[in-house]
């Protein structure tokens, strides 16, 4: 750990040597998925997405002097809960899948400074540094930035879905929603159009993948419930993943907290929500 009077000084760290092949790890938003092992490489993608952005907010913070700028510490300790939380949907969802979401990974170790993974905002490089506002602007602002669902329709689905808010049980358990409040999520992917190079457009490609296959295989969401984690008491909504409609609610609920609006990245898009 470094001296306490060197916590506000910026992190030099260097960058660890990319080998040949690396960059198609993660595949992008726009790889087709037809079976189930290529579904398995996109969340990981998503896996490594999520995780990459959480050591950025972490070194920020952790350069800031104790009892100083409280609420700038409150606000990035509340994104990297977020980010923890959008780890724990993306594993729920490949544990309902079956797939076991492995953090000993060596892919899953982050490149800075670099791309995020998965072909998410290609032009934005993310790297390790203390905070300023100059990296709030150009790091965080850039993660967070959001994209409307550009279709009309797909903007009006969105809309709709705002009028419905799921109340979980202690286990993740969607407690009051009726069949058309569950589906609402799948009839908003179909008609979103996100920009595949978002993180918007990046989890509409999961969705529609989750979609696809799970059409064509009944055993799809067959994995074991009870490797299924639950989280009281978390900054956001984690839902117990069991079938399409509840993978579906936990994409929308990444999408929801990790854009924000245009006005205000610190809020989710569906109105009346906070993120």
């Amino acid at each position: 750990m470094r001296p306490k009077e060197r916590m506000n000084e910026t992190v030099s760290i260097p960058p660890r040597t990319v080998e040949a092949g690396d960059d198609h790890v993660f595949p992008p938003a726009t790889t087709t998925v037809h079976t189930r092992a290529e579904l398995d490489l996109l969340l990981r993608s998503a896996l490594a997405l999520e995780h990459a952005t959480i050591p950025p907010y972490l070194c920020a913070m952790f350069s800031l002097k104790d009892g100083k700028n409280r609420e700038v510490e409150r606000i990035i300790r509340s994104v990297v809960m977020q980010e923890m939380l959008h780890l724990a949907l993306i594993g729920n969802i490949m544990n309902s899948i079956g797939t076991t979401p492995r953090f000993d990974d060596p892919d899953l170790v982050p490149v800075y400074p670099g791309r995020l993974p998965g072909g998410v905002m290609p032009d934005l490089e993310v790297s390790l540094g203390a905070c300023s506002i100059e990296r709030v602007r150009q790091v965080f602002m850039g993660i967070e930035l959001p994209e409307e669902p550009l279709a009309p329709a797909g903007q009006r689905a969105l809309q709709a879905i705002s009028g419905y808010n799921p109340l979980l049980d202690e286990h993740g358990n969607i407690q009051n929603l009726n069949e058309e409040a569950l589906d609402a999520p799948r009839k908003f992917f179909a008609l979103a159009d996100y920009d595949a190079t978002t993180v918007g457009g990046f989890y509409q490609h999961i969705a529609q993948a989750l979609t696809d296959l799970d059409a064509s295989d009944e055993n799809l969401f067959g994995g074991d419930p009870r490797r299924q984690v639950s989280w009281p008491h978390a900054p956001g909504r984690l839902y117990r993943v069991t079938n399409l409609q509840t993978a579906l609610w936990a994409i929308l609920e990444i999408i929801d907290q990790g854009e924000g609006h245009a006005q205000d990245p610190t809020v989710g898009p569906l109105p009346g929500r906070a993120s």
